[in-house]
């Protein structure tokens, strides 16, 4: 995925994280939309799922990239980075940054962990419109487990 020529009213996130066995990939649009791809399809740079983070995910995640301190300067890239790796890129209207960074980087892992509760969340929606089981299923499938 590429970022092109486009207008951004906020920041633009690019964080890839690649690990033996693991490989997810987080877009963050105009500080609000969450773009996932995970196993091939981050490899391949591709998103399979896109959101929007409500009003409190924003706060968290502006406050995240405030403590990374990533809008003002990109942090040197790790020399030492093992078997896996976070690539970031940080885009605004002044900066455009690319580095990587070890797994065991604090704010990098703080922003991955934060995009991963976001994307989970879409989960929630779904699994709390499913139909719920009555006393009488919940009754026979304990009495067939006996």
């Amino acid at each position: 995925m590429t970022f092109g020529c486009q207008q951004f009213g906020g920041s633009q996130l690019r964080l890839e994280r690649s690990a033996p066995q693991q490989a997810v990939l987080f877009v963050v649009d105009n500080d609000k939309t969450v773009l996932y791809g995970g196993g091939l399809n981050a490899v391949e740079g591709k998103t399979s799922w896109q959101g929007e983070m409500d009003a409190s995910q924003q706060q968290e995640y502006v406050s995240l990239l405030r403590v990374a301190g990533w809008l003002r300067a990109a942090p040197v890239s790790d020399k030492n980075i093992g078997t896996g790796q976070y690539n970031v890129q940080v885009r605004t209207k002044s900066i455009d940054e690319k580095f990587k960074l070890a797994l065991d980087n604090k704010d990098a892992t703080s922003l991955y962990d934060f995009l991963m509760r976001v994307a989970e969340a879409r989960f929630e929606q779904h699994i709390r419109g499913l139909p719920k089981p009555t006393v009488d299923v919940i009754i026979d499938r304990k009495s067939k487990n006996k």
